[in-house]
C-alpha cells in the first residue's frame, strides 16, 4: 500500500486520512496533484521542488512560501504502509 501524506516538518500530518492505493503511479498522479494546489495557487507565491525522495526513497516534493522568510515549508511525500488486512 503506497499512502500520500503532507505535513510540515517537525510536525504530524494534519489528514486523519490520507490518501492510499495499492497502485504507485495512482499515488504519484494524486502527489503531483496536491503539488499543483500549491503551484497554480493565484494568491500564493510558492515554490514546488520536485525530485526528491521520501523517507521510503519514493516520490517527495517540498513546498515552499516565498512570502514567508523563516518557513518551513510542506512536505508531500508516498510511503509504504503493510496492508492491515
Amino acid at each position: 500500500m503506497y499512502v500520500v501524506i503532507e505535513y510540515t516538518p517537525g510536525y504530524m500530518p494534519e489528514d486523519d486520512d490520507p490518501f492510499t492505493t495499492d497502485d504507485y503511479a495512482e499515488a504519484v498522479m494524486k502527489l503531483n496533484e496536491a503539488a499543483d494546489g500549491y503551484r497554480e495557487d493565484p494568491d500564493g507565491n510558492f515554490t514546488v521542488t520536485y525530485g526528491l525522495a521520501s523517507r521510503d526513497n519514493l516520490a517527495a516534493v517540498l513546498v515552499t512560501d516565498n512570502d514567508k522568510s523563516h518557513d518551513l515549508g510542506r512536505v508531500i511525500e508516498i510511503v509504504e504502509e503493510e496492508d492491515p488486512s
